[in-house]
């Protein structure tokens, strides 16, 4: 990771479908460089940097290059 970028806004949870996800609430969280990617492409959102998790920003069905080489380890 590298700088703080600011604050992030992390949805409630809509992925099953169910009906109590109305009563969870938005989260803010701080957004976090990833060295190396532009803040276009991803970030990192977290409490700290040691728990931040990687999000990608993209269309498509596949992973932009620089996401795929930091996967890749090249």
């Amino acid at each position: 990771m590298a700088d703080k970028l600011g604050t992030a806004t992390k949805p409630p949870c809509d992925d099953t479908g169910g009906q109590n996800e109305a009563d969870e609430a938005e989260t803010l969280e701080t957004a976090y460089a990833v060295n190396g990617i532009s803040p276009k492409v991803a970030i990192a959102v977290g409490d700290t940097p040691e728990d931040a998790i990687f999000v990608v920003s993209y269309s498509g069905s596949e992973l932009p290059p620089e996401v795929e080489k930091l996967i890749d380890g090249s």
